[in-house]
C-alpha cells in the first residue's frame, strides 16, 4: 500500500481535472475553494 502513495506522490504534478470534474469536486467535497486540484494535491502530501 505504501508503494502506491509513493507512486501517487510522484507523479502529482500530472493530476489535473475538466471545468466539470472541478464542479463536481467543489460540489462533493462541499469546499469554498476554486483551485480545487490544488487543494487535493495538498492532502495527498
Amino acid at each position: 500500500m505504501m508503494e502506491n502513495k509513493q507512486i501517487l506522490v510522484s507523479n502529482i504534478d500530472k493530476i489535473h481535472t475538466t471545468e466539470m470534474g472541478i464542479e463536481r469536486i467543489k460540489r462533493n467535497l462541499e469546499l469554498g475553494t476554486e483551485n480545487v486540484v490544488e487543494y487535493c494535491k495538498k492532502k495527498m502530501n
